[in-house]
């Protein structure tokens, strides 16, 4: 028989070596679903492409503009003052390291470094647990958390270069806080602020993290550990002023820098008080009434518009528990930010991001309520899990700062079950719900199995696709066939690729941290719902010569509508309804473009009789009449739903060479929507392939008539010709 070492494979190492396995597979794992799901052409969209735009700059060697004229046309965006580069120069490093595409370099090391947060995170878990097994079990769960990196596919993000500092900081303080013993607490507040120091350096809302983490130390140090609070905090506040003094964009962050200075601050100013008192047994007290004085002078002086949104917004979903009042309950600032990635999520999204762990993380949420005195860390888990969730629930962009507790609820049973079998129980359990939650995020949540439940369950109906096909890029293909560039007003979510992709100056960018372009933001849509002369006057204010509308600003009451800026709708007499629904009444803006929701207007010429190649509904003013009522558009909706549910049912039956049914579909399609561009051209591809010549040329004909820039309606019409030459 074989025998193998005790010491390797004793019960002394084994737990160890167990660990070090997980840490692998997980972050592996973590790495292979980021480049399963990760996008295999450029596809970074908004704030993402904005930002990547001073990325790329560094990794082909250029030096980004301390003033960029073209990215907020025509005052300019002071990107030294508003942008963080720790990221651009890490990016630009591992592209001279890698080589290739610029793109897929960016896209490769946010999955390096969302796998790196899982190394990291081993470090919080064994803070926690103080066991390799329970941190064994918490690393391959969070892992392959989906809400660890939902956002992080097919996105340039901040937070994931921050998120290994964040986790790094917070394993600090909480073993800071929360062991009966530190020799070294020196040491470990070092290593506090030099993860503080990084993370602060890679994205503005680490500053609201470390504000929330300062608060549990707070916490601790007025329960009785304000020596050790004051070590954590101290730490905390160090590499988060380090970062700030060599980072000049954290200072213009208003009140999120001030509250997050003071919360950091305040442990070790009380107890150097104390000291300095001779009262290290009021230590606690110092550090309730110094870090309540703290804040209160915070919020009263210095306070600036640059980031006091957050908790601006923050409180007004707590005042409307979460549920979106409507624009004019709100402020200016409220309503800009409670929208796409600040709105509260769904059901469905939830669901989707932690669904088959929330049973595991439950149990053990509740053992750890349960046993909060008996175990180390206890209270931490449970403050910390019921904060970030209760902060999820309002924003649904923190989704990432949510993820580490849930891995760590659902793996707290390990530690706090004594019976060997019911911990294997619960083991195999646990094991088979990260199997089932991963398998389910590597196919984007498409069995029906899975997703069937949760749409019944929650009610869930897909969003309205307001883009068909390829329109975005053939109005991108317009504007650079427009010759030389010239600034363009459009929507923030439009502009950067506008900017990016086709090199045209604009007016609006997506930096709404920036006070100016909330106010620019703001006054845009106040112009467009004025007179025609009141927008005209804008757009020449801003020396932009082509406007982008796109109709859902005047159709819907959500992201980016005039409505949910203004809290007012477009009258109509206003630029905004003349832009939708009558260009030809227009003497101040020539249409010269149009797609299936967007319209390009150039400035200063009156309307010469352009009309569009096919029928777009959302333009067509006997269907809706200004803002239309709600079952009116959720009749258009149930109607492009149907049309998207055929549209990717032909996709699918294409890619299978089944070409009879695809063309069905794609027919089902067109009889739904007539205007469904890319539906046209793949029912005429299929029915090249089935030998119906003549449908085809007619099918063809029309999708290279709308779609002129298209090379596969040319091509396909090509092959057509060559096929009926070869029959004759």
């Amino acid at each position: 028989m074989i025998s193998f070492p005790r010491k390797l494979f004793g019960s002394r190492f084994a737990p160890w070596g167990l660990l070090l396995l997980a840490v692998v597979a997980a972050a592996a794992l973590r790495y292979a679903a980021m480049d399963r799901l990760a996008p295999r052409e450029f596809s970074y969209f908004i704030e993402s492409c904005f930002r990547f735009r001073y990325a790329e700059m560094r990794m082909l060697g250029e030096e980004p503009p301390a003033l960029d004229r073209p990215g907020q046309w025509p005052e300019g965006f002071a990107v030294d003052r508003m942008i963080l580069s720790t990221p651009d120069r890490l990016a630009a490093a591992f592209y001279r390291l890698r080589g290739g595409d610029t793109f897929f370099a960016s896209r490769d090391l946010i999955n390096v470094l969302s796998a790196g947060s899982v190394v990291v995170f081993t470090a919080l878990a064994l803070a926690l647990f103080r066991r390799p097994g329970p941190a064994a079990a918490a690393v391959v769960v969070y892992g392959v958390t989906f809400g660890a990196f939902s956002r992080s596919w097919g996105n340039y993000l901040r937070e994931d270069f921050a998120m290994p500092g964040l986790l790094a900081a917070t394993a600090a303080a909480v073993y800071l806080v929360t062991a009966e013993r530190v020799r070294r607490p020196a040491l470990l507040s070092l290593g506090a602020a030099a993860a503080a120091f990084w993370a602060g350096s890679c994205w503005h809302m680490s500053q609201f993290y470390l504000a929330v983490l300062a608060l549990f130390v707070v916490a601790y140090g007025v329960a009785g550990r304000a020596s050790r609070a004051a070590w954590a905090g101290g730490g905390l506040w160090v590499g988060l002023t380090a970062a700030a003094v060599l980072n000049q964009p954290l200072w213009a962050k208003g009140a999120l820098w001030n509250v997050s200075a003071a919360l950091t601050l305040a442990p070790a100013a009380a107890s150097l008080v104390a000291r300095i008192l001779r009262q290290p047994h009021r230590a606690r007290w110092f550090l309730a009434g110094g870090a309540a004085l703290l804040v209160a002078l915070s919020l009263a002086f210095g306070r600036s518009a640059g980031y006091g949104h957050v908790y601006e917004l923050v409180w007004a979903k707590l005042l409307h528990l979460g549920r979106y009042p409507g624009p004019a309950a709100l402020s200016p600032e409220a309503r800009l930010f409670w929208v796409g990635p600040y709105q509260s999520p769904e059901a469905m999204r939830f669901l989707v991001e932690y669904g088959l762990l929330v049973p595991a993380s439950l149990i053990g949420f509740v053992l750890a309520a349960r046993q909060v005195r008996r175990r180390a860390g206890g209270e931490f888990v449970v403050a910390a899990a019921l904060f970030f969730a209760a902060l999820y629930l309002l924003i649904a962009r923190l989704t990432i700062f949510l993820a580490p507790w849930v891995a760590i609820a659902a793996a707290y049973p390990f530690a706090a079950v004594k019976r060997l079998r019911l911990r294997l129980a619960y083991g195999l359990a646990l094991a088979l719900l990260a199997a089932g939650h991963y398998y389910v995020t590597l196919t984007h949540d498409r069995p029906s199995w899975y997703r069937e439940p949760l749409m019944a369950l929650t009610h869930y109906e897909p969003a309205f696709p307001w883009y068909y096909g390829s329109e975005r890029v053939d109005l991108l293909v317009r504007l650079v066939a427009e010759g030389e560039p010239k600034p363009v007003l459009a929507d923030f979510a439009l502009s950067p690729p506008f900017l990016y992709l086709a090199g045209q100056p604009t007016a609006l960018n997506p930096m709404f941290e920036v006070p100016a372009v909330r106010r620019k933001a703001l006054a845009y849509a106040e112009a467009a719902l004025g007179t025609e002369e009141d927008f005209y006057w804008q757009c020449e204010a801003w020396e932009v010569a082509y406007v982008v509308h796109f109709a859902p600003q005047v159709l819907s009451r959500g992201t980016g509508s005039f409505y949910n800026a203004t809290a007012r709708e477009p009258g109509p007499e206003s630029a905004a309804y003349l832009l939708q629904f009558h260009p030809e009444r227009l003497r101040r803006f020539r249409l010269v473009f149009e797609t299936y929701s967007t319209r390009l207007f150039e400035v200063g010429r009156p309307y010469d009789g352009y009309r569009s190649p096919a029928y777009h509904p959302l333009f067509d003013g006997d269907r809706f009449a200004s803002l239309p009522a709600e079952t009116e558009l959720e009749e258009f909706y149930r109607e492009s739903r149907r049309a998207q549910y055929y549209y990717e049912v032909g996709c699918a039956q294409q890619e299978r060479e089944n070409f009879v049914a695809a063309a069905a579909a794609f027919s089902q399609v067109l009889r739904l929507h007539p205007d469904f561009e890319e539906a046209e051209l793949r029912l005429g591809f299929c029915q090249l392939r089935l030998g119906q010549y003549e449908e085809a040329r007619r099918a063809l004909d029309r999708a290279a008539l709308t779609r002129p820039h298209d090379r596969r309606a040319k091509r396909y019409l090509a092959l057509l010709e060559s096929f009926e030459s070869a029959r004759e």
